[in-house]
């Protein structure tokens, strides 16, 4: 009925309900109720929309669009359009009671408008006539009790309204606590919002309750709800008789696992033999899927979680932790159950067979990705007290690099680009930031399961049956033709284009490797690229240059992963018949947009709560000197990032005096005798600190500066 409406209107234009339903040939009573509600729900939907004239029409026709409103603390916002494009522009006049995060349909403007200092010319401006979806329920914020009446004023300046709670519905909240609000009433015209405190979250100024607020505002909860944690309760704390049925017994193989030194989730262990000329790699997968039941309890909650979420001082899991840091996480010297891939792979890469078996393993070693560097490098201790799987190991290590140069022959794209590690102390607070080490051993992983997850996808697809893959398509012509202007900008040669491949979009890597700008345009090229998602369909993974991919590797902290060992083992169980088929489909295609919105929303708040924690410890640096980088410019000041990967920003009045302009093409400020382009190494003093707002502030250093540091460095010494 949907599609009978939705072709009757691309035939219509605008048109009436009875018009509608003698174009879509519907005559009959029974049919009319149900065309009825079904353009009832459509317009709920905002796939369908009432002009003024109280006539139907498509979306795009009624030049109306959907989006996500992003709201601005001066009142305005911009609608983000959901197909990409320019943002629309919405006055505070015409935001329609719409706030920020809510998914709304925007009606572009004929005549444009002119507000708050905002040019239209430079950006279609419009009115929100619908809102689809509130994207916020729920805020955190400072209360504040002013005598006369009650509010939390929003940490998110981008929801610009402050929240009114009656005096019966704070939990005797104190002012100056941060608090965690129930949006009963979302703001109209010329008023607020109202709701109800349902959690005190501590001190505003307290470091811990900093962290938490940023958690909360993203709607995470570290709780698992009553009915998982008994249903975890449940599963049996060790392996039945039952359990070992099918399974291939790898209880007698030398395993390990290899983790950073505060994980607690061990997905995968791995193993290695040599055959003549080929190695012959085991990755052993934790079988979360024996536990985890289709439709229960801990199951919709993974699917409503959709992943693990971890942050510098503890991790909100997938799954409860009885079963992510127990039953489940292939710890040494217990059994334990996996989904086990062989492969056989020969000196270019290649996996020449393979097979995926459902396995028992006992794992001898949980090793670290600091003692294996150290092993690999001949560290005489560690290589004596390793001694039975250093062999192993040195064979891992060259079957890496055989499998890094297959990879780079293949064109993928290395970045490369830094990534912090957060260190804190017993009280939460941040006591380091720096670049997080990627060594031979953290390759090492990285490049098994990179083969594991190919090797899976390729032969579920050329199966045939319903699967979730990991997707990257080649970027938009859009992105193409901004990186090709950066690049021409810099005044570097090389180009691409929309037939562009991979290996041409790795040639240009390669040709600013140790380069000023390589970190620049590494950055650039990856703005350029279409984001990863989980999708249903193979469309290849370009970043990878690989053209079968999927995650396969973490079912403990993956939705995606779940739900391929689930279709895995009804497939080697010969569970899925044709009448199935059509129900699984479905199934996957919701998995595939739930795990992709879900990891970006864990990407966002990871990132939010790393720049607190960067904020909070550039804070104990105020006078002090670093080296950085130029790592963009804008019309009012340049950024520069600090080897330890933090990011501060210099206003124009504090740079050199001197009449600059912006030069948007080169991403650089330019003046007569001054100027800051990316790339540019550069001297900085932190001038000051915002923690609330993760806001790093530089000068430059002056001679004077530098002099007292080198003083300070000798008193130290």
């Amino acid at each position: 009925m949907e599609q009978r409406i939705i072709l009757a209107l691309e035939k219509l234009g605008f048109a009436t309900q009875d018009q509608i339903l003698k174009t879509a040939r519907v005559f009959d009573s029974a049919e009319r109720k149900t065309a009825k509600r079904v353009i009832a729900e459509l317009l709920d939907e905002g796939k369908i929309v009432l002009s003024a004239r109280q006539k139907y029409a498509l979306p795009e026709r009624a030049g109306v669009f959907k989006g996500k409103l992003i709201g601005n603390a001066k009142g305005f916002g911009f609608v983000r359009p959901e197909t990409g494009g320019e943002d629309v522009f919405v006055g505070e006049r015409d935001l329609n009671g719409a706030a920020h995060g809510d998914e709304v349909l925007v009606r572009i403007n004929a005549k444009p408008k002119t507000r708050f200092g905002h040019k239209a010319g430079q950006n279609r401006s419009g009115e929100i006539v619908r809102i689809v979806a509130r994207g916020t329920s729920r805020v955190v914020g400072v209360f504040e009790n002013k005598g006369v009446y009650c509010c939390v004023v929003p940490d998110d300046t981008r929801f610009a309204s402050e929240v009114f709670v009656a005096k019966e519905n704070t939990m005797d909240a104190k002012s100056g606590q941060k608090v965690c609000v129930q949006i009963t009433r979302y703001p109209q015209r010329n008023d607020i919002a109202e709701g109800k405190i349902i959690e005190i979250l501590g001190d505003a100024g307290d470091v811990k309750v900093s962290t938490l607020s940023i958690i909360r505002a993203f709607g995470y909860d570290d709780v698992f709800p009553d009915e998982v944690l008994e249903e975890a309760a449940k599963i049996p704390t060790t392996i039945l008789p039952a359990d070992l049925k099918g399974r291939k017994d790898y209880r007698k193989q030398l395993v390990f696992t290899i983790d950073g030194e505060d994980a607690r989730d061990f997905d995968d262990a791995i193993s290695l033999e040599k055959q003549g000329e080929f190695y012959v790699l085991y990755v052993h997968i934790a079988d979360v899927s024996h536990y985890v039941k289709r439709g229960g309890a801990i199951d919709k909650e993974a699917f409503r979680r959709g992943t693990s979420v971890y942050f510098p001082d503890h991790v909100i899991p997938m799954l409860p932790e009885s079963l992510s840091n127990e039953m489940c996480s292939l710890k040494p010297d217990v059994d334990r159950l996996t989904l086990s891939v062989e492969m056989k792979i020969d000196k270019l890469g290649n996996v020449v067979s393979h097979n995926i078996f459902e396995g028992l393993i006992h794992s001898s070693y949980r090793m670290t990705y600091t003692k294996v560097t150290k092993i690999l490098q001949k560290d005489p201790e560690l290589c004596k007290e390793y001694a039975k799987i250093v062999p192993m190991l040195n064979q891992m290590a060259e079957l890496t690099q055989i499998l890094i140069k297959r990879r780079d022959n293949m064109g993928q794209l290395d970045f490369d680009l830094a990534e912090c590690q957060v260190v804190v102390d017993e009280n939460y607070k941040t006591v380091d930031i720096r670049r997080k080490p990627r060594d031979l051993s953290d390759r090492l992983i990285e490049q098994f399961m990179l083969i594991t997850n190919e090797t899976v996808a390729r032969q579920f697809f050329h199966m045939n049956v319903p699967f979730v893959y990991r997707v990257h398509e080649s970027p938009t012509p859009e992105g193409i033709t901004r990186f090709s202007e950066f690049m021409g900008a810099l005044g570097l040669k090389e180009r691409v284009s929309a037939e562009s491949g991979p290996k041409d979009f790795q040639k240009i890597l390669l040709s600013v490797d140790g380069l000023p700008h390589e970190t620049m345009v590494s950055k650039m090229m990856l703005r350029s690229m279409q984001k990863a998602i989980y999708y249903e369909k193979n469309m290849g993974h370009f970043g990878l240059a690989c053209r079968d991919y999927c995650h396969f590797t973490s079912p403990i902290r993956r939705l995606a992963d779940l739900t391929i060992h689930r279709i895995i083992k009804s497939v080697l169980k010969g569970e899925i018949g044709q009448n199935g088929f059509a129900a699984l489909e479905e199934h996957v295609h919701l998995v595939g947009e739930q795990a992709s919105v879900t990891e970006r929303n864990a990407d966002e708040v990871e990132r939010a709560v790393d720049e607190l924690k960067k904020a909070e410890f550039m804070s104990t640096k105020i006078g002090e000197v670093f080296d950085g980088v130029v790592s963009g410019a804008i019309e009012s000041g340049v950024f520069v990032e600090l080897e330890n990967t933090v990011e501060g920003f210099i206003p124009l009045e504090d740079l050199p005096q001197d009449h600059y302009y912006f030069e948007e093409r080169r991403v650089r400020l330019v003046g007569r005798g001054h100027e800051f382009a990316l790339g540019q190494k550069i001297r900085v003093k932190v001038a000051s600190v915002e923690i609330a707002l993760a806001r790093v502030n530089f000068v430059l250093a002056e001679d004077g500066d530098q002099n007292a540091e080198n003083e300070a460095k000798n008193i130290k010494k």
